[in-house]
């Protein structure tokens, strides 16, 4: 790779999982600092406060609003080691299972409790 630009090509790229679902975007990243060495991407996170705050302050209000509701300790940020990166191109692949991350247990729940309750929610069927 002849360089990588963070903002240009891994911050809010589309992320998908081993098994090419989409798991959401980058929302944040964190960089590792270690004395006489150059800056390096550690983690990447995904979804809870990080995105809500990047959507708008109010989307904050209203996720801490849903998990309180639906009971979940955790504020839903997922972080993927960057070291579980396959690849960077028009999405970031990442070697990881989506199924298991913090970030999709909200969203799960709302088409569980809210989005299949709404009328024809399931595709016409009945």
């Amino acid at each position: 790779m002849k360089g990588l630009h963070l903002v240009h090509d891994v911050q809010d790229a589309q992320l998908h999982d081993r098994k090419h679902r989409n798991i959401g975007r980058v929302d944040g990243l964190v960089l590792e600092f270690q004395e006489g060495r150059p800056l390096r991407v550690a983690t990447i996170l995904v979804g809870g406060p990080i995105r809500d705050e990047r959507i708008g302050r109010w989307v904050l209000g209203l996720t801490r609003l849903l998990r309180k509701f639906a009971r979940m300790k955790s504020d839903g940020v997922s972080q993927i080691p960057f070291s579980a990166v396959r690849e960077i191109s028009h999405c970031v692949e990442v070697d990881v299972d989506g199924q298991t991350l913090e970030s999709e247990h909200l969203e799960r729940w709302l088409c569980e409790n809210v989005v299949r309750r709404i009328p024809g929610s399931h595709g016409g069927k009945k």
